[in-house]
């Protein structure tokens, strides 16, 4: 029988160390894979029966689905649809303050993005609408409001600024701003503008041509 030199015992001691560690390293990773699989079958199945963990997801997965074209029905929300009204954790992911009376429907997807439509209610003020757009993650892309009534009194006259609105079924969207004089009630038309979905979910404003 051979005997092995001295100087290569070290060597075989470590490559022994390495084997163990590697078939360690390799039961591991092994069970945390079967631990995302798991993690990610109970989602799944909490998803089809409707159960959510994430309240911002159980919310946006509960809205009333709404249509297009879409007109506007004025300071009427409630003719677009049955808003939902948002918990605290929605308003704070999408970025408004606390105190804030938010509601919201959901349109119809743009390509990879979700489209909803919110509602801003105040007391004493007339509700403000935005379209916002999110990932399919529900993840904010971008915001744009459509809708808004606000006192103008200028030099001739006295009345209010409106800012109204018309969405196509592509999802592309007028904005009409108009001077309302409190003499009249009647809408004087001042600007129109055109906006449009990007690919990457964000709103981008349009020549209109005539």
């Amino acid at each position: 029988m051979k005997k092995i030199p001295f100087f290569i015992l070290p060597a075989l001691l470590l490559l022994s160390v390495a084997g163990c560690r590697q078939r360690r390293d390799a039961a591991y990773y092994e069970r945390m894979v079967d631990s995302i699989r798991k993690a990610e079958t109970v989602s799944e199945l909490q998803q089809q029966a409707g159960i959510h963990s994430d309240p911002v997801v159980a919310f946006f997965d509960t809205l009333s689905l709404v249509p297009l074209p879409l007109e506007s029905e004025g300071a009427d929300l409630y003719r677009l649809g049955h808003f939902s009204r948002a918990p605290y954790a929605v308003c704070q992911w999408l970025g408004f303050p606390p105190e804030v009376r938010l509601s919201a429907l959901m349109l119809p997807t743009h390509k990879d993005h979700r489209v909803v439509l919110l509602a801003e209610q105040s007391d004493s003020l007339a509700p403000m609408l935005y379209l916002q757009t999110l990932t399919r993650q529900y993840k904010p892309v971008d915001q744009m409001c459509i809708y808004e009534e606000r006192p103008d009194d200028r030099l001739d006259d006295t009345g209010k600024t409106l800012m109204d609105y018309f969405i196509t079924s592509d999802h592309a969207v007028t904005l009409m701003q108009y001077f309302v004089p409190s003499h009249s009630g009647k809408r004087q038309l001042e600007s129109t503008r055109r906006f449009v979905i990007t690919p990457d979910g964000r709103f981008e404003e349009e020549v209109i041509e005539f």
